[in-house]
């Protein structure tokens, strides 16, 4: 729209004004006639007014001043100009009839607040909104500078170290009572007291196997590699080996997962100097299943099930009366670690022998650790708490090892039901009081021997519930590509020299097909379907 356009606003005259008459119209030059459309001033071609009946036309501009007055100024009957309400010698003769006269420019007042000119605004408001964006922009800028510094260094750390970050924390008034206050040995060690079923002598022999390494073996494959030197002496003769285990019958059904761990058993140990006892709070019902009874059928002189009467097997020891004490409601507890840390010692204790949990898959023949009494290490790290497991333990029977274990659980306070308390913290104690009376303590297994899952990522063994992963131990898992060997041929080499896998009671998860633990229960079953059908040929012989 063009600079000359205007806007017709209707003024009611007769609001604030004295309608003019026919006379007024005809006598004043600033009145037309109905219908036309006058300037006002002949100079101000753009802000002319008509009339058109009783309504007054007054044509606005587009651009309104911040400057006004209240009223513009008027034009009486006589032709004098008067101000608007701030020019006091506006006043008229009674009578007089005022005409409205707007003056160009014109503004109207009620676009004060709604209209203004952008160059009346002040200098310092555009300014400070330049400086303050200016200021956003060098800030951003900055922050966007000490982001990529920070980024950059971050990559050069990771690029460059290696960062082995362990911490736990535990309570001061814990490691007082359990790590810093040692009591005596109750003089298990005396001649005197030692049991004259004790091997004393096999005890006292020298050994031919270091079974442990001294070293925390958590780099590379040094373990794995240390397992590889525990091997069977050629001039050494076998001698008979009594396995134990414990099963609660009554919290999972026996089923195909846990027979698969008897059939590790029956394929890795060689059964003419083997006998597995497998213990249970329910044995009879235990025998009755299928899978067990079909496994006893099999392998009558290897396999044999027993009713782990916890109290009657407790007779004549130190924690009898404890037992009877907790019997009634914390021995049975809902995962089997307070009944089942019992049984193990109590069995070993009466028979002596290697001791494997049913969650164990034992990969080689355990003779060649026999030489020596021992527990196994829970993991890499040898945190104060969990520093021994007793998931595979070897004791002679009546071992002063094991008694000054009964005197320990009778001095302490009860167990708590779901707990390490007479598992890996008794241990501990254990260990802790021989070595305090300068008594040689037992061996200790390697973390990899029982439990390769147990270490950092970069040289543990994957997890056997999932598939094969396409890389371990920074190689391809399936091809060898431009490496001697592959990662699936190492990890395989690495299960030769193990003796176990820890499921760590996980029973409800099924393996993978084609997995690498499913690879190994499948040439188990094979080598376990010879050794019936080389029975079965024996028996038709004899």
């Amino acid at each position: 729209m063009s600079r000359s356009s205007r806007w017709n606003i209707d003024t009611d005259v007769s609001q604030g004004w004295t309608s003019p008459t026919s006379d007024d119209r005809a006598t004043s030059p600033n009145f037309a006639g109905r219908g036309s459309a006058q300037p006002t001033s002949p100079t101000s071609p753009s802000s002319s007014v008509s009339m058109q009946g009783d309504h007054l036309h007054i044509p606005l501009r587009r651009k309104i001043s911040n400057s006004f007055q209240a009223f513009p100024p008027y034009t009486d009957r006589s032709g004098r100009q008067n101000g608007g309400s701030g020019n006091s010698s506006g006043n008229t003769s009674g009578g007089e009839r005022m005409t409205y006269q707007p003056q160009s420019p014109s503004y109207l007042p009620v676009h004060e607040r709604v209209r203004s000119d952008s160059s009346q605004d002040p200098l310092w408001s555009t300014t400070g909104i330049n400086l303050r964006m200016l200021f956003r922009k060098k800030v951003l800028v900055r922050l966007g500078l000490v982001l990529g510094v920070i980024l950059l260094w971050i990559w050069w750390l990771i690029s460059t170290f290696e960062f082995q970050i362990e911490m736990w924390s535990y309570r001061k008034s814990w490691i007082k009572a359990e790590l810093d206050s040692v009591r005596p040995l109750k003089g298990c060690w005396r001649p005197e007291n030692i049991s004259p079923e004790y091997n004393m002598t096999k005890h006292l022999a020298g050994k031919k196997h270091m079974l442990a390494a001294g070293l925390g073996l958590k780099r590379g494959l040094a373990c794995f590699d240390y397992a590889s030197t525990i091997q069977q002496r050629e001039d050494e003769p076998m001698s008979d080996l009594l396995y134990h285990t414990y099963w609660r019958s009554d919290l999972i059904p026996w089923g195909d997962r846990q027979t698969a761990n008897i059939i590790a058993w029956l394929a890795t140990q060689p059964l003419s100097h083997s006998k597995l006892i497998v213990w249970s709070n329910g044995a009879e019902h235990l025998r009755a299943n299928e899978h067990m009874n079909a496994l006893i059928q099999d392998f009558p002189d290897n396999i044999e099930v027993r009713q782990a009467a916890v109290l009657e097997m407790a007779e004549g020891t130190e924690i009898l009366d404890m037992l009877k004490e907790i019997a009634a409601g914390g021995l049975y507890d809902e995962r089997a670690w307070v009944d089942g840390d019992a049984v193990r010692l109590l069995a070993l204790w009466l028979y002596g022998g290697l001791w494997f949990d049913m969650d164990m898959i034992l990969t080689r023949d355990m003779h060649p650790l026999t030489e020596s009494e021992f527990l196994i290490q829970w993991d890499c790290y040898d945190k104060p708490d969990l520093q021994m497991n007793g998931a595979i333990m070897h004791f002679e029977k009546h071992s002063p090892y094991l008694c000054e274990t009964f005197h320990i659980m009778a001095t302490s306070p009860a167990p708590t039901p779901n707990s390490f308390s007479w598992g890996s913290l008794l241990y501990s104690r254990l260990h802790q009081r021989h070595i305090a009376e300068g008594r040689e303590p037992f061996a200790i297994l390697p973390w990899c021997f029982t439990d390769p899952r147990n270490c950092r990522n970069d040289n543990r063994f994957p997890d056997p519930f999932y598939p094969d992963p396409s890389r371990l131990w920074g190689l391809p898992y399936a091809s060898r590509g431009d490496h001697r060997r592959s990662g699936r041929e190492l990890h395989e080499a690495a299960m030769d020299h193990i003796f176990a896998i820890h499921l760590h009671n996980q029973w409800l998860k099924e393996f993978p097909q084609g997995g690498y633990v499913d690879r190994l229960i499948t040439g188990f079953r094979s080598r376990v379907e010879r050794l019936k059908s080389k029975l079965a040929k024996r028996a038709v012989e004899f």
